[in-house]
């Protein structure tokens, strides 16, 4: 490990420091806050050892500052004998653990391999993280189609040309993308999503090309945009059959040439990108209307996916239940099954809003259920007399999502009234844990407006 003393004790130090670079660790150290804090900016630091007591300026300040500038180290207090008080005051601070002088370098041996342990759990669920976020970005599906995306994707991502991404909305286009780049030269640069659809129009500019300071009211600082930022690397326009007339000219330039300029600025800047784009929109029918330009068209459409609806490879359905399942039980903090006989009845349906509206109906089912198993007749809606399919045909002008999301709503309002209030309680009934219960709450709040729940 690394590890940076801080002590006034020039013998101590001296013997602690000879003690540690025998045992292989990586030593420095100091005997005034002022010299400590600026050596500590040169380098990284797994653990900082720090006397309560020095000359010039108190420990606790010391420990203060160095969970401000580097809140990520270890901090192992040395306190004199006998002032346990103060060693309890530094853990309120933030430090990890303590030490009461005088000790052995047997106790401290001790101390530096709980710390080393604690850091190796920290990286492994570090790397857990990482994991789980890559598992976000998987084409799930054994379907000859997504065989056939899979091979496009790691056939494209090997070149720099533009990829046009095709596809109904919950397809998983932006899936697509995010395999193209970490399959890529450019995974270790910049990537950048645009969603051209939800960025005012009298922003777009701004928010594609960035802007100088002063160039327009409210302009208070230069800002570079989007495509400044992606230089190197890549940029992913979803929704690109949303962007206006007026911008598809300046596209168009920066996709030939590399050259744009800011709003407001009077030269020419150069930027690197590798472009991907996304649409659920016929951009052939747009190009014949009128409202996309054909020669912006023709250069997107170099390399095309087209993402299949979830109807066309309904067979898949149950491998994406097993998948979503796995990701919902981490964000729930819940263990989740589904129910066998639940399968073939979700294979019946149409999915319209495909994977997305998949997933969405699985989460809301997934709070209504008390064990964690997803039930057919969950599902269904306990209060439908029919629970089959074809009381779905007969009642065309139910809205499903919603009649699921009224009834999560009131199971939750509910559970909250019996336990006046208590979250802990509440959560309890609902058979679920307090945080997954306050993780609904807030999701139902930014839906039906703030402060919708208390307590």
């Amino acid at each position: 490990m690394r590890i940076f003393i801080i002590d006034d004790d020039k013998n101590l130090t001296d013997m602690l420091t000879s003690a540690l670079l025998k045992d292989g660790h990586e030593v420095r150290s100091a005997m005034e806050s002022s010299s400590a804090l600026g050596l500590m900016e040169s380098s990284d630091w797994d653990v900082v050892l720090l006397d309560i007591k020095l000359r010039g300026e108190d420990g606790f300040n010391v420990l203060r500052k160095i969970r401000v500038t580097h809140p990520e180290f270890i901090i192992l207090m040395m306190t004199a004998f006998g002032k346990i008080d103060q060693a309890v005051e530094s853990m309120k601070l933030g430090a990890f653990d303590f030490l009461e002088k005088p000790f052995s370098l047997s106790f401290l041996r001790i101390k530096l391999g709980k710390i080393q342990s604690h850091l190796s759990l920290k990286m492994q669920n570090g790397i857990l993280r990482q994991e789980l976020e890559n598992k976000k970005w998987r084409l799930v599906g054994h379907h000859p189609r997504i065989q056939e995306v899979r091979e496009q994707i790691a056939k494209y991502a090997k070149f720099d040309s533009p990829v046009l991404i095709l596809g109904e909305s919950g397809t998983g286009k932006e899936v697509a993308a995010r395999l193209i780049v970490n399959q890529s030269s450019r995974r270790d640069e910049p990537f950048i999503v645009v969603n051209c659809g939800a960025i005012p129009e009298h922003l777009m500019e701004s928010m594609f090309f960035g802007h100088e300071k002063g160039s327009f009211t409210g302009a208070h600082a230069l800002q570079k945009g989007k495509f400044e930022l992606a230089n190197g690397g890549t940029i992913f326009l979803d929704e690109i059959g949303e962007l206006p007339l007026n911008l598809q000219s300046k596209l168009l330039r920066i996709i030939e040439s590399g050259e744009f300029e800011r709003i407001g600025g009077t030269r020419n800047l150069k930027t690197q990108v590798r472009i991907l784009s996304a649409t659920n929109r016929n951009l052939e029918h747009l190009v014949r209307k009128g409202t996309f330009r054909a020669d912006l068209y023709y250069r997107l459409h170099v390399l095309v996916i087209e993402m299949p609806a979830l109807r066309e490879r309904i067979e898949d359905i149950p491998i994406l239940v097993e998948y979503l399942l796995q990701q919902l039980s981490v964000e729930l903090h819940r263990t989740l099954v589904a129910e066998k006989n639940l399968l073939p009845s979700l294979q019946r349906l149409e999915w319209p809003g495909n994977i997305r509206e998949l997933k969405n109906i699985l989460e809301r089912l997934a709070v209504m259920s008390e064990d964690g198993v997803i039930r057919e007749k969950d599902f269904f809606l306990a209060q439908w007399k029919k629970p089959s399919l074809e009381l779905m045909e007969e009642k065309k002008n139910i809205d499903f999502k919603k009649e699921i999301e009224e009834r999560e709503k009131n199971m939750i309002l509910n559970a909250l009234d019996k336990a006046k209030g208590n979250h802990t309680m509440a959560a309890r009934f609902l058979g679920m844990k307090r945080t997954t219960l306050q993780y609904h709450l807030k999701k139902m709040d930014l839906k039906k407006g703030k402060n919708l729940f208390k307590g």
